[in-house]
């Protein structure tokens, strides 16, 4: 009976990360996808600034 109960507590501790995972991946995904996309903007600020003063050289 004793090993019946602890098989029931581990399923619902399974069943708990079962929706915990997905979540925390949607979330890494979300934060992950806004830090490069800023860091692609920086980028692109940065290679602009570097082409304008390439134009104004010429």
């Amino acid at each position: 009976m004793h090993h019946n109960n602890l098989f029931f507590s581990f399923l619902s501790i399974l069943n708990v990360f079962i929706y915990i995972i997905p979540l925390a991946f949607l979330l890494f995904t979300i934060w992950f996808a806004l830090k490069f996309l800023k860091l692609q903007e920086r980028k692109n600020a940065i290679l602009q600034s570097i082409a304008e003063r390439l134009d104004k050289q010429k």
